[in-house]
């Protein structure tokens, strides 16, 4: 949670803050982690096509920014297949991204199941008994949202996405 706090905040209760708090739309990290997973799917992971960095240079850099790999990557370096290296990818982001909202879009572009209920913890007495908060059922046409109303009366060719 540390990445999303401020380093120079003002801790005295009537001391003031002056200094804007800009929230990122995009993160470094984010980039070179969309790359990594194109590039892997496009050319596999040591592939470059037309460009300077293969999917397995990019996850070293963000690895080694992390302090994983300083004095070499045994694991990353054991990678071998497009397969073991998409894993690795969404495992990296699943880390680098926690907490920042995309955990849910990336389960869906990848097609994961998302069928899970909602649990939630009741404490009573300080037990903790863990309960059904809701029960979710994501079906196949889910993973497509609807194409929104105003964009279907504008073009008539426009085509509803199926289930919507």
């Amino acid at each position: 949670m540390r990445k999303l706090l401020r380093q120079d905040v003002n801790l005295t209760p009537v001391g003031r803050m002056d200094h804007r708090h800009y929230t990122p739309h995009i993160r470094y990290t984010e980039i070179f982690l969309i790359y990594a997973e194109a590039a892997n799917r496009a050319w596999g992971p040591d592939g470059k096509g037309t460009h300077d960095y293969s999917a397995r240079e990019v996850i070293g850099a963000i690895r080694k920014r992390a302090g994983i790999g300083e004095t070499g990557d045994p694991y990353l370096a054991s990678i071998s297949n497009e397969e073991d290296l998409e894993n690795l990818i969404r495992n990296e982001r699943r880390l680098e991204l926690c907490f920042e909202g995309f955990r849910f879009w990336d389960l869906r572009r990848w097609g994961e199941d998302l069928t899970e209920p909602a649990n939630g913890i009741r404490i009573t007495n300080g037990n903790y008994v863990k309960t059904l908060v809701e029960n979710r059922l994501y079906r196949d046409y889910m993973y497509h949202g609807p194409v929104p109303y105003g964009e279907m009366l504008k073009w008539d060719a426009l085509i509803q996405n199926q289930g919507w």
